[in-house]
């Protein structure tokens, strides 16, 4: 990451009047906000679906994102439907969309329900919940490149064929979810993802047996596609999503060999072409998996792990891409934990993309740690983070159930703290952490209900137990009270390990929680909990007395979607992980309690990481065989016709002799026969087609071996023809013809 500074995605604002600070009792507690990030607005995280509309309307399922995000045929953004949530019309993670005749999107969504939008983004409808009967789904909420989100949908004329992903089976309805049936069973589909349909015939993703199924509308079996699991021509690895053309072709989004492979039409579907690499190029491909096709034959392909679509014609030709990633500088994807060091700099724990940023105390990026998924795992689920003294970072890992600590002066991991399990010095499924003042860090160790401390050279020093499932933890700076959340309530412990107080509660008035996130400590030692399920900030006094609380539901300036982490910086903010806006807000307090600003040396900028790799693909199928024998010394030359499986160029040798021996007189050596070489530069082949091309001898050759015929015709050909693409080695064919003058 370069460690040039980046100015606010959302600059500074103003807070003017009340209606300006939405939610807050008994009064505004800030005077100005800004925010860096953003969910939407063109900014995709994990695109898995991808549907275009009559009039060249791209839609797109962003899983990450929980929203699917409308396109111009150009590119450029329209617009977001749905919103992050659980309720009909709001989204989780978007596993599935398509179009219905009349223009209207039906969406797949994490919480097991099929969600019907108009073009515009209005909700019309929706059907579906968690189980295994009719009109029931699971889905499967998705993990990012661990694995999509689920579902698969399509609609023929009033039928809707849904892909009930992990109950491995394809159900039909009508598109207001009545007339449920189950067409394919469990045990004929394994982890079934995307679905078309064409005529009579459904085509579906056949996940887990590395296939695209074909059945007729009632789900009786006619054909499979595919050559079995593999990397090879036609083969198949976990594809997840399937699209036709106007002419029939059939094209798969072959997730796990990072490629679109084409078969030709029904009802053979014989083994066509195949394009797309491994990288982050355009036109190279991490993790395709959605795919669609528009009227005029183009190509589009959620880029998933690029976070991008991509536009191909036919023949894999690149066209374009679009979409703003949502791993580039200064964007989050499911943003949590958030602290700040003594000189203001904050540090945010951007989850999905596996990394920590690092925002000066004006919202500029300063650095950023760890690397952005798909990478090198040094941080996959990065959840807390709190600096030490000296600056130096302590990032909790809760995936792998430990502390990174990373060094101020390089950005780089120093050492590591605890590891995965239920012992002394253990972790399972830590939540938060906090370091006082003497250097101890307290772990909210929720899987062991206790509550973990360790010296920041990683000495384990003791735990309090029996506190339940603690979610988050702040620590008084002389360590004398820690505060844990565990449920909907705050509990405070003493130095002893005693509670000393609990406060909250279930419910939404001032005081009361709904699924806390994490908490910080002001100077004056009031605490400040990230409401998560209310979507609001809410601060306590030392004892619990109800301060005050801001916020409500929405993604303006003081609205939240599920904040999740909120730290105390020395110049007065209180800064917030709105974590499924995707964003990181600030709020300037009016009466600020923060302790003085110190001078620390600026975060270091660690090297890049180092991107993964792949191994290279198979060089190109080739193909090439001789249309005409005779004339071989025309001046129009041999027409041979080749193809390559995928994009290539084509060069071609011929080398010719006449079939008759020489004559061999008495007494004499016998004569050198004679052989002559042509030519033909490399010559561009679309992958997928053949052309055309011809090869003839120079004038002096064919005037050569006509003397050497001496009236006979007959002639030895070989024809050498290597093909070059993009990726993967040469190709080489050898050809053995008998050809005539």
């Amino acid at each position: 990451m370069p460690a040039a500074r980046r100015p606010l995605v959302v600059a500074l604002l103003a807070v003017a009047a009340a209606a300006a600070c939405p939610g807050a009792q008994p009064a505004c507690p800030y005077t100005a906000s800004a925010s860096v990030g953003q969910a939407g607005g063109g900014v995709l995280r994990f695109p898995q679906a991808v549907a275009v509309a009559g009039d060249g309307t791209v839609y797109v399922g962003d899983e990450g994102s929980h929203l699917v995000q409308a396109f111009d045929a150009s590119g450029r953004w329209l617009r977001d439907i749905g919103r992050p949530g659980t309720r009909l019309g709001e989204l989780t993670s978007v596993g599935a969309l398509t179009l219905a005749g009349d223009g209207s999107l039906l969406v797949a969504s994490g919480t097991d329900r099929i969600h019907h939008f108009t073009p515009g983004g209005t909700l019309l409808g929706g059907f579906g919940r968690p189980g295994t009967g009719i009109g029931e789904f699971h889905f499967g909420s998705g993990h990012a490149n661990d694995g999509g989100a689920g579902g698969g949908l399509a609609v023929s004329g009033g039928r809707l064929f849904v892909s009930d992903t992990s109950n491995d089976r394809i159900l039909r309805f009508s598109l207001d979810g009545t007339n449920g049936v189950e067409i394919i069973a469990p045990g004929t589909v394994a982890n079934p993802k995307g679905l078309a349909v064409r005529g009579s015939r459904l085509y579906v993703a056949d996940d887990q047996h590395h296939r695209v199924l074909v059945t007729d509308a009632g789900g009786r079996t006619l054909t499979s596609i595919g050559k079995g699991n593999g990397t090879g021509p036609g083969q198949l690895n976990f594809p997840y999503g399937v699209a036709l053309d106007g002419a029939g072709r059939v094209f798969v989004a072959d997730d796990l060999n990072h490629r679109v492979v084409r078969f030709s039409t029904a009802p053979a579907y014989p083994y066509k072409a195949r394009f797309g690499s491994y990288g982050t190029q355009p036109g190279q491909l991490a993790y395709p998996r959605g795919i669609a096709t528009d009227g005029a034959g183009a190509l589009y392909v959620a880029n998933t792990g690029n976070d991008r679509i991509e536009v191909f014609d036919r023949t894999g030709a690149y066209q374009r891409s679009f979409g703003t990633s949502g791993r580039g500088p200064g964007q989050y994807s499911g943003p949590t934990g958030v602290a700040a060091d003594s000189s203001g700099v904050r540090a945010v724990a951007d989850t999905t993309n596996g990394r920590v940023q690092l925002l000066g105390p004006d919202g500029a990026l300063l650095a950023s740690w760890g690397s952005p998924a798909p990478g090198p795992t040094i941080l996959p689920q990065p959840v807390s983070v709190a600096f030490d003294a000296a600056g130096n970072a302590y990032v909790l890992d809760q995936r792998r159930a430990r502390i990174l600590v990373f060094d101020r002066a390089t950005g780089l991991p120093a050492r590591s703290i605890a590891s995965q399990g239920s012992g002394p010095g253990q972790l399972l499924d830590p939540s938060a952490l906090a370091i006082d003042a003497e250097g101890i860090v307290t772990v909210a160790d929720t899987g062991n209900a206790r509550l973990a401390r360790f010296r920041t050279d990683g000495t384990y020093v003791g735990s309090t137990t029996q506190t339940g499932a603690v979610r988050s933890v702040a620590v008084t700076p002389d360590g004398s009270l820690t505060y844990a959340a565990v449920g909907n309530t705050v509990g405070a412990y003493d130095a002893a390990g005693t509670q000393t107080a609990r406060f909250g509660g279930t419910g939404t008035k001032l005081g009361k929680l709904n699924a806390p996130g994490q908490m910080a400590l002001d100077v004056a030692g009031n605490l400040w909990v990230a409401d998560r399920g209310n979507n609001r900030v809410q601060q306590f006094g030392p004892e619990g007395q109800r301060l005050l609380t801001f916020g409500v539901r929405g993604a303006g300036a003081g609205e939240f979607v599920h904040p999740t982490g909120v730290a105390i910086d020395c110049q007065g903010g209180l800064t917030v992980t709105d974590t499924d806006n995707a964003r990181v807000q600030r709020f300037q307090l009016a009466a600020p309690s923060a302790p003085a600003c110190r001078t620390l040396p600026a975060p270091g900028t660690p090297p890049p990481p180092k991107t993964p790799t792949r191994p290279a693909p198979d060089g190109p199928v080739l193909s090439v065989r001789a249309l005409r024998t005779s004339g071989a010394l025309r001046t129009t030359g041999l027409p041979f016709r080749a193809g390559c499986d995928t994009s290539c160029s084509v060069t071609l040798t011929l080398r010719l002799t006449p079939r008759k021996a020489p004559v061999k007189k008495r007494g004499r050596k016998a004569e050198t026969p004679v052989v002559v070489t042509a030519t033909l530069a490399a010559q561009p082949v679309p992958g997928g087609e053949s052309r055309v091309l011809r090869i003839a001898p120079s004038s002096a050759q064919a005037t050569r071996l006509r003397k050497a015929l001496r009236g006979a015709r007959g002639l030895s050909g070989q024809l050498v023809a290597v093909a070059t693409a993009t990726t993967g080695s040469p190709t080489t064919s050898t050809l053995e013809v008998r050809l005539t003058s």
